[in-house]
């Protein structure tokens, strides 16, 4: 049975394209001249525009005729079939576009008399765990797409799903601004989507069993798979040691807030008193507690106080504001000027 799935429903050599074709057409996209430079050009000045107007159908725009992905996927088909040639061809052919597009969208940035950054430019300073399975999936699906003898619509959307352009001319945004926090992050990400479509590129080239080089010296085999390995711990380290931060901190703040909700259910809340907003200001220990209705006295305030050591809260101070026009402000006031918060329990 296993055997019937794995030579029939997911065999990937299934309608495969021929070593020769496939090999024309990888070598074809490396070449930067004439209409593909022109459509780098275009690419460039496409997501810059979409990137400082915040328009994500634009930046889309220049995802799908951004011609970046294309010396990536030879890079990686050329050293599962150790071609030297062709690496040394598109590694060239990557660095080149690269200086185009940093110099291109550094000009732009610097010449547009839009200079406050948008959605669009901090959505490519935050890499995360998740962009490199997005990388390395889209690359996965980028190769066998590109193997097939009929074409699909995979490539636009693998173009789409890994975005390159975005990140590099955000770099730019960052160089026109002097702002390092845009310059390294996007590189980062940059780096991780190009890493991680060649490591894709590269196995599934393997998988495929494509046409190799006649002579393959195996120091040769060792050294590729020895960088290989390097370059996936050394891009995915900080990925894997900021998810594990990123996560510590969100489930440390969902047990707070998930605390605080019970200590407002059992011990505040009344049919005649209810809790508008909690504020938690973790750095400080403190919780403020905007009430409306009816109002408690010291002496409930205190038993109140008292009994939030048995919620994880002990080490919190308490202010309690009843008065309503204080606590209408402060349930309709917003730190981040976008309107009514909607949850009452915010934490700072």
């Amino acid at each position: 049975m296993s055997g019937y799935i794995r030579d029939n429903i997911f065999n990937i050599k299934t309608d495969q394209e021929d070593a020769n074709a496939l090999h024309a057409e990888i070598i074809s996209g490396v070449r930067l001249k004439g209409a593909p430079l022109i459509i780098l050009f275009c690419a460039i000045i496409i997501a810059s525009i979409g990137l400082i107007t915040n328009s994500t159908a634009v930046i889309i725009g220049a995802m799908l005729i951004s011609p970046l992905m294309s010396p990536i996927v030879a890079m990686g088909y050329s050293i599962a079939t150790y071609d030297g040639k062709l690496l040394k061809k598109g590694a060239l052919n990557f660095s080149i576009q690269i200086m185009i597009a940093l110099v291109g969208a550094t000009l732009f940035f610097s010449l547009s008399p839009i200079t406050s950054p948008t959605s669009e430019l901090l959505a490519r300073t935050g890499p995360s765990f998740f962009d490199m399975l997005i990388a390395f999936f889209g690359g996965a699906a980028g190769i066998i797409g590109i193997s097939r003898k009929t074409k699909t619509n995979v490539i636009p959307g693998v173009a789409i799903a890994t975005a390159l352009m975005p990140p590099i001319c955000t770099v730019g945004y960052g160089i026109a601004n002097g702002n390092p926090n845009y310059i390294f992050p996007a590189a980062y990400l940059f780096a991780i989507n190009a890493f991680f479509i060649l490591v894709a590129t590269f196995a599934f080239c393997k998988l495929l069993q494509l046409k190799q080089a006649e002579v393959v010296k195996e120091r040769f085999n060792k050294i590729v798979k020895r960088g290989i390995i390097i370059g996936v711990i050394l891009i995915s380290l900080p990925l894997l040691v900021s998810a594990g931060y990123v996560g510590t901190a969100t489930y440390n703040q969902t047990a707070l807030t998930s605390n605080v909700e019970n200590f407002i259910n059992n011990e505040v809340d009344t049919d005649s008193t209810i809790v508008m907003k909690a504020s938690v200001f973790e750095e400080e220990q403190r919780m403020r507690l905007d009430l409306i209705g009816e109002k408690y006295d010291p002496s409930k305030i205190a038993e109140i106080q008292s009994s939030m050591a048995d919620y994880g809260l002990g080490d919190y101070s308490l202010e309690v504001i009843q008065d309503i026009e204080t606590s209408l402000f402060a349930y309709f006031q917003n730190s981040n000027n976008q309107g009514i918060i909607e949850n009452r329990i915010v934490i700072h």
